[in-house]
């Protein structure tokens, strides 16, 4: 775990990652923290998890930095349902 990074320093050594922050200033009129120390970092849901899942802290923040690659297979329904497809017929 390193010092407090900010935004922009967490996005560029992060991309495309799920990471949990501490001691994250993150303001209610804000998309996207300020500033915040990464105690957690993983490419995928599932290994992030597990990590976090380690001594978790009292108070972190999740977030996915980036843009979530675009699953072709899947199709978002009206309330965002997520629908699998394994082939469709021609």
């Amino acid at each position: 775990m390193g010092g407090k990074l900010t935004w922009k320093k967490i996005k560029k050594q992060y991309d495309q990652e799920w990471v949990e922050l501490i001691d994250y200033d993150w303001p209610d009129t804000e998309a996207y923290p300020l500033s915040g120390i990464v105690r957690v970092h993983a490419k995928t849901r599932s290994e992030f998890d597990d990590l976090g899942d380690v001594d978790p802290p009292f108070d972190s923040a999740y977030v996915f930095v980036g843009q979530p690659k675009r699953n072709e297979d899947a199709v978002l329904t009206r309330g965002y349902i997520r629908i699998i497809v394994d082939s469709v017929p021609a």
